[in-house]
C-alpha cells in the first residue's frame, strides 16, 4: 500500500525542514530536491515493518509541536528556524524509539538530496569518493575452513 495524499503533502513538509536556511551550511535551491519522490523511492523499497516506521515517524513529526512543545500548532505552521529545533529534538530524544524515528526521516531527507547530481556535487562527496582509494589498514589473516570429509 502506498502512502496516503495527506502523508505524501507531510513529507514535502517535513523532509526539507532538517535544512536550516538560517544555520547556514549546504544551501538548497527551490524546487532543487524532490524530497517526496526520495522518501517514496525508500519506502516502496522498505518491509513491511519499514513502511509502518516511516508512516509513524511522519505522524510523529506533523504532532511534534503538542508532544514536543505543548503548543496546539500544526508542524506547518512554525517557521523553517523551529521547524529544524522540533526535529533536532526529536532525533536527540531521550526515548529511543521517538530517537529512531527521528533518524529515519533524517536518512530519507539524506538519501533524496543525494539522488540529486547538484547537491552532491556542492558537497563534493563524489570526488571524495573517486580520489581517495580505501585500503586496508592491517591485513586479516584467512582461516581456511576443512570441508566435511577431508581428514
Amino acid at each position: 500500500m502506498t502512502m496516503t495524499g495527506v502523508e505524501r503533502h507531510w513529507l514535502s513538509i517535513v523532509l526539507p525542514s532538517f535544512i536550516d536556511p538560517a544555520a547556514g551550511g549546504l544551501g538548497l535551491r527551490p524546487g532543487e530536491v524532490d524530497f517526496v519522490r526520495g522518501a517514496l523511492t525508500m519506502y516502496d523499497a522498505s518491509s513491511p515493518m519499514g513502511r509502518l516506521g516511516m508512516r509513524a515517524a511522519v505522524l510523529v513529526a506533523m504532532l511534534s509541536p503538542l508532544l514536543l512543545l505543548g503548543r496546539l500548532r500544526s508542524f506547518a505552521a512554525l517557521d523553517s528556524t523551529e521547524r529544524a529545533s522540533v526535529l533536532a529534538r526529536i532525533c536527540s530524544h531521550r526515548l529511543y524509539m521517538l530517537r529512531g524515528l527521528g533518524v529515519l526521516l533524517k536518512l530519507a531527507a539524506s538519501m533524496a538530496m543525494f539522488r540529486v547530481a547538484s547537491v552532491r556535487g556542492r558537497t563534493h562527496y563524489d570526488h571524495r569518493a573517486a580520489a581517495q582509494p580505501v585500503r586496508a589498514r592491517v591485513a586479516l589473516p584467512v582461516l581456511m575452513v576443512p570441508s566435511p570429509g577431508a581428514a
